[in-house]
C-alpha cells in the first residue's frame, strides 16, 4: 500500500544519508591524516610566488627596519603631538621587531625557498640572490640567526639553531654565485620571468649587476678587501645607474603604498609626525649641501622659507627649547617650526630601495681605497648619482669642496659621511648600519662628533645602539635563541 511504499523510501533515504556521512567522515579523516587544507592549493606557480616574495622583502625593509634606522641613524626624530618612541631613547623591546622577523622568515624567505626548490632555474637563481640579500640584512641587524636549519619544518626541525654571524656571511658569496649561474640557464624549457619580476622585469643583465653589487657589499662588510678589489677590477658589472636600483616600486593606491608612508598616514588626523633630526640638518648645513632643500621641506613657521631646523634626536618632549611658550598652537603648528621629509623621499609611491646606484659606487670606491688605490672617481660618481636622484643638479663644485683625499682614514671618513647623507629617508636601515661600521677606533666620526645623545638615553650618555634584539616569538618558542642587547656588536665591528 501507499504507507509501505513511503516507509521503504524513507529507509532507503536514511541508508543513503548514512553512507554519505560515512564517506564524508572517511574523506575528512583522510584529509586530516595528511594535514591538508582542502581550501588551499598545495602548489603555486613560480610566476605567482616571485612577486609575492619580492613584495614581502620590500615590506620588511621598507617598514620596521627603515623606521628604526630613521631614528638610530639620526635622520628623523619625533615631533610635537605624539609621545616619543622608546626606540628614540635606544630602548628596543622584543615586540618592536616581531612583525618584521616573522615577515622575513615565514613569508619572504619561505617563498624564496619554495622557488629555490622548484624546477625552474631562472626563478631559483633570482630567489638565491634575494635570499642572500635578506640573510645579510638579518645578520647585520641581529647578529646570529637561524640559517642552516631555518625553513625546515617539513623535515621536523621546529627549533632551529642560531648560526654564528660570520658563518652565515661565509655562505652568502657561494649562494650569490649559484644564483648568477642559475639565472643564466640556457635550458630552452626554462620559464623566463617577465612582468612578474617586480624588480627588473626579467632583465637578466640587471640581475647580474645586482648580484655582483651584493657580492661586493658582503666582501667589504666582512673585511675581505683584497677580494673586493679583485671583483671591482674583474670587469664584472655593477649597479651603475639610478634606473637600475634594486628596489620595489609602489603605486598610489590605498592597498599598494610605500609601507613607511602607510605606517604614519594610517593614523587618521595625525599623519607624518616626525621631523628632521638636528644631526642631519647640521651636517648638511655645515657642508653647504644643496640636497638639503630636496630631502627636507623648510619650516613654514614662523615665516615662509625659514631656514632649515631640526630637533635633537629624541628630545622634543624633554628639552625646554622645544616646549611652550617657545612653540605655541596645535601640534601641527608646532611641527611646522621644523623641517620635515619632502615628498621626493617620503610619499605613497616612494620606492623601497635594497641597493642603490650611489651605494654601488661608494662600495667600489671603498674597495680601492682600502687597498691604497685611487677611489676618487668612483666616489664622485656616487655623490653625483645621489644628486641626480633628487634632481639637485651638477655636483662637481660640491665634490670639489669636500677635498676628498689625504690619508686612507680621511678618505674613508669623507666617504662615510657622504654615504650616510645619500641614504637619508631612502635607505635608513642601511644608513644606520654604515654609521656603525664606519665608526671605528680612532675615527669615531658619528658617535664622537656628528650624533647627539638623547637626554633620556637609556644606555648611557653618548652611547649608541649597535644591534637589534631578538623578537618576542623567537624568544618564547625557540630555546636556542641567544641573549641580545642593543649594545652587542657585529663580527665585522672592530671598534
Amino acid at each position: 500500500n501507499k504507507m509501505n511504499i513511503k516507509l521503504n523510501m524513507l529507509y532507503k533515504m536514511r541508508w543513503l544519508f548514512a553512507c554519505l556521512a560515512l564517506v564524508s567522515v572517511a574523506s575528512c579523516q583522510k584529509a586530516l591524516d595528511i594535514n591538508v587544507d582542502p581550501n588551499k592549493a598545495l602548489n603555486a606557480s613560480p610566476n605567482l610566488v616571485l612577486p609575492a616574495a619580492q613584495v614581502e622583502m620590500g615590506l620588511t625593509v621598507g617598514n620596521t627596519w627603515n623606521f628604526v634606522g630613521s631614528m638610530w641613524a639620526q635622520y628623523w626624530t619625533g615631533g610635537h603631538g605624539v609621545s616619543s618612541s622608546g626606540l628614540e631613547y635606544y630602548t628596543m623591546q622584543s615586540v618592536d621587531v616581531q612583525s618584521a622577523w616573522t615577515r622575513s622568515y615565514e613569508r619572504c624567505l619561505q617563498d624564496l625557498n619554495y622557488l629555490i626548490k622548484s624546477d625552474e632555474p631562472i626563478y631559483a637563481g633570482m630567489a638565491k640572490i634575494c635570499t642572500a640579500y635578506e640573510y645579510q640584512m638579518l645578520v647585520d641587524l641581529f647578529g646570529d640567526i637561524p640559517f642552516s636549519e631555518a625553513l625546515k619544518g617539513d623535515e621536523g626541525i621546529f627549533i632551529p639553531k642560531f648560526d654564528k654571524e660570520a658563518d652565515v656571511y661565509a655562505a652568502l658569496v657561494p649562494l650569490i654565485e649559484d644564483g648568477i649561474a642559475d639565472i643564466q640557464s640556457t635550458d630552452p624549457a626554462a620559464a623566463v620571468p617577465g612582468n612578474d619580476d617586480l624588480m627588473y622585469g626579467g632583465d637578466i643583465n640587471k640581475w647580474i649587476a645586482f648580484a655582483n653589487t651584493l657580492k661586493l657589499k658582503v666582501l667589504i662588510r666582512k673585511g675581505d678587501f683584497v677580494a673586493a678589489k679583485t671583483l671591482v677590477q674583474s670587469g664584472a658589472t655593477f649597479i651603475g645607474d639610478n634606473a637600475d636600483n634594486a628596489q620595489i616600486s609602489w603605486n598610489e593606491s590605498t592597498k599598494n603604498t610605500n609601507p613607511l608612508w602607510a605606517r604614519f598616514n594610517s593614523r587618521t588626523g595625525i599623519e607624518m609626525y616626525y621631523v628632521a633630526s638636528s644631526t642631519i640638518i647640521a651636517q648638511l648645513n655645515a657642508l653647504s649641501d644643496p640636497r638639503i632643500d630636496f630631502l627636507f621641506n623648510k619650516p613654514s613657521k614662523p615665516a615662509p622659507h625659514s631656514p632649515h631646523k631640526g630637533v635633537n634626536s629624541g628630545d622634543v618632549n624633554e628639552d625646554p627649547q622645544y616646549l611652550p611658550p617657545n612653540y605655541t598652537g596645535s601640534d601641527v603648528d608646532r611641527r611646522a617650526n621644523f623641517s620635515q621629509p619632502s615628498a621626493l623621499v617620503f610619499a605613497s609611491n616612494t620606492p623601497t630601495i635594497f641597493i642603490s646606484a650611489w651605494e654601488s659606487k661608494f662600495l667600489q670606491a671603498e674597495a680601492l681605497i682600502r687597498n691604497g688605490d685611487d677611489g676618487s672617481t668612483l666616489f664622485g660618481e656616487g655623490v653625483q648619482l645621489s644628486f641626480d636622484y633628487l634632481g639637485a643638479g651638477n655636483a662637481a663644485a660640491y665634490i670639489t669642496s669636500l677635498s676628498f683625499g689625504g690619508t686612507m682614514d680621511a678618505q674613508l671618513n669623507t666617504l662615510a659621511v657622504q654615504k650616510w647623507i645619500s641614504m637619508t629617508s631612502l635607505q635608513m636601515a642601511e644608513g644606520w648600519v654604515e654609521t656603525v661600521r664606519f665608526n671605528r677606533a680612532g675615527n669615531e666620526i658619528f658617535t664622537n662628533g656628528i650624533f647627539s645623545s638623547p637626554l633620556l638615553n637609556t644606555i648611557g650618555a653618548n652611547k649608541y645602539p649597535t644591534s637589534f634584539v631578538y623578537p618576542t616569538q623567537e624568544i618564547a618558542l625557540n630555546p636556542n635563541t641567544p641573549n641580545r642587547t642593543v649594545t652587542d656588536k657585529r663580527f665585522w665591528d672592530a671598534n
